[in-house]
């Protein structure tokens, strides 16, 4: 491995955040999701400040509930009536550029998480990070080991 060893969240985390704002519905979270295969969205407010995320498990869960209520047919149409704020959980468990990368995993795993968001001393996003990111990490350092 000719690079540096990675040490904290900053050395793997993605820093083009796609993000949701608050006024956003479950509709544009599901489509940006679809679009750009992702699992995870950050919420922002008006302020630009993180306020929570929109995951794949709550969308799903969302349209459980429409599809056996309404049918599916028109389930865009009422994904659309949901605001992202209605669905979002209060607490967001979030991470620093400078968290050692050890404190980060067992913190995705402690908070059964997929992904969390990476937040400056001004709590403003400038990443995220998700296990799919460890994945990526794991095998970078087992290809990199001798034969």
């Amino acid at each position: 491995m000719s690079q540096a060893l990675p040490q904290r969240v900053a050395d793997i985390m993605i820093r083009d955040v796609l993000t949701l704002r608050l006024d956003q519905s479950l509709h544009d979270g599901n489509e940006a999701m679809r679009e750009h295969k992702i699992r995870h969205l950050p919420v922002l407010d008006a302020q630009a400040q993180l306020v929570g995320m929109l995951n794949q498990k709550v969308v799903l869960r969302e349209a459980l509930q429409i599809t056996n209520v309404y049918g599916s047919n028109r389930l865009s149409h009422h994904l659309a009536l949901i605001p992202v704020e209605e669905v979002l959980s209060g607490d967001v468990p979030t991470l620093t550029p400078e968290t050692p990368l050890a404190e980060a995993g067992r913190a995705l795993l402690d908070n059964r998480q997929g992904a969390m968001p990476v937040v400056d001393g001004d709590g403003r996003l400038v990443g995220i990070v998700s296990s799919v990111d460890f994945v990526h990490l794991a095998v970078r350092l087992l290809e990199a080991q001798p034969a």
